[in-house]
């Protein structure tokens, strides 16, 4: 009897990590709330009057910007 074939089609594995933009839109959101959490917490350890880092602005800056562009806080003009 013989036996049958079975066709594998390359680069595609059962185990590979399903990443899905689905995903990215729902966690991200989550993720920039926490690091957002975290940067006003230590902003207020620091101190009303201390300069921050050119590093911490720079990180501001961009977590700023990415709160926007997801739908985040809204800047206070």
């Amino acid at each position: 009897m013989k036996t049958t074939r079975t066709r594998t089609v390359k680069g595609s594995s059962s185990q590979a990590p399903k990443f899905s933009l689905s995903k990215l839109l729902i966690y991200a959101p989550i993720a920039l709330q926490v690091i957002g959490l975290l940067r006003r917490s230590q902003k207020t350890k620091r101190g009303k009057y201390i300069k921050a880092r050119k590093r911490d602005r720079a990180f501001d800056f961009l977590l700023g910007q990415a709160e926007r562009a997801v739908g985040g806080r809204r800047s206070r003009r």
